[in-house]
């Protein structure tokens, strides 16, 4: 990729132009990094408050204690509702159900059940169980 950076003191208000083919998952990163677009998630672990970075998130699903977070080597709870985390993660996570969302990023593989349903199989080897309704859902993002 090329790029160009031109310094114009008398510009009025700083912008910039990106022209590419497609949208990476680098480039998204890249652009919220400048945007200042947060990209941590609050857990609680061990008494302490800890930044989760979106990108080692494999699921975040409710429990009877409230909203669990996990990553490949850790499992943090988060005291907000899974209906406002919804909004506030990024494009690299999918809605399972209504208590479970999930990063396509991590997913090793679907495991399709003899009843129709389909599991999604992280590569930390959570099972994560796709209701009927998001289905559709699923495929359409996963392009199948």
């Amino acid at each position: 990729m090329k790029i160009n950076c031109h310094v114009d003191s008398s510009l009025g208000e700083e912008h910039g132009e990106i022209w590419v083919r497609q949208i990476t998952p680098e480039l998204t990163n890249l652009l919220n990094y400048l945007n200042g677009h947060k990209q941590v998630l609050w857990g609680y672990a061990d008494g302490e408050l800890k930044p989760i970075n979106y990108q080692d998130i494999f699921a975040i699903q409710t429990s009877s204690q409230g909203v669990d977070i996990t990553t490949s080597s850790h499992h943090y709870k988060c005291h907000k509702r899974i209906s406002i985390l919804k909004n506030e993660l990024n494009e690299d996570f999918i809605e399972a159900s209504q208590s479970a969302i999930f990063n396509f990023r991590h997913i090793d593989h679907l495991e399709l059940l003899d009843n129709g349903m389909i599991d999604v199989i992280l590569k930390n080897h959570q099972r994560i169980p796709i209701s009927r309704r998001k289905v559709k859902n699923l495929k359409e993002r996963l392009d199948i």
